[in-house]
């Protein structure tokens, strides 16, 4: 039986799944242009034409990380939501806490948003279209609902995805930033920074609440 040679890496033993965390925690960290498909395969310990093989150009591997990491969000997501019972005010405030625990174990999505959003371009486009689109239209009708029906007061629905995206979730996506704003000047650790988050959202709730 032939025998793989000795220092090959084992490729078959990493799967799409393995490639594509790893490519989202790259493009998170260093961006597009920062991002080096060949040095992603050597830390994983692959040939560096099996992410090339498996997804194509670097464009196309960066939409199929995007697709990954924001299909395990909804499926994190609807999974949360299962538990939640059938206010929807508690709901909505379960699901943001959930968003927020979420993000503190994969802050990936939140630094490729932050990276995207600053000026226009088709990587924008695509994942405003495709994720951030339906998401700002179904939370804007259930927003205005509750205000309709007095539970809350009004807000807009742009002012309520910056709170909990790059308000409460800032400080997953710039952990250097974080880092410097804490008093002690060390690192804080991921479930401390999910903490100081949900104590965010309680407070953006609180403000919600009609006086």
């Amino acid at each position: 039986m032939a025998t793989r040679a000795r220092g090959r890496p084992a490729q078959c033993a990493v799967t799409d799944e393995d490639l594509l965390d790893a490519v989202l925690q790259s493009f998170g960290e260093y961006g597009y242009e920062g991002t080096s498909v060949r040095e992603i395969a050597r830390r994983l310990e692959v040939s560096h034409n099996l992410i090339p093989q498996r997804f194509g150009s670097k464009e196309n591997l960066w939409y199929a990380a995007v697709d990954h990491g924001f299909g395990r969000l909804r499926k994190d997501l609807n999974r949360e939501a299962e538990t939640l019972g059938s206010d929807e005010l508690l709901i909505l405030r379960g699901l943001v806490s959930s968003f927020i625990k979420i993000n503190a174990r994969h802050p990936s999505l939140l630094q490729i948003i932050n990276q995207e959003a600053c000026q226009p371009g088709p990587r924008l486009d695509y994942v405003f279209d495709r994720y951030i689109k339906p998401v700002r239209d179904f939370g804007e009708a259930w927003l205005t609902r509750l205000a309709d029906e007095g539970r809350i007061r009004p807000v807009s629905v742009s002012l309520f995805y910056f709170l909990m995206t790059h308000g409460a979730g800032g400080m997953l996506a710039m952990p250097a930033l974080t880092k410097r704003l804490d008093k002690g000047g060390k690192p804080q650790s991921r479930r401390s920074i999910q903490k100081e988050a949900l104590s965010a959202v309680e407070v953006f709730f609180d403000g919600l609440l009609p006086r």
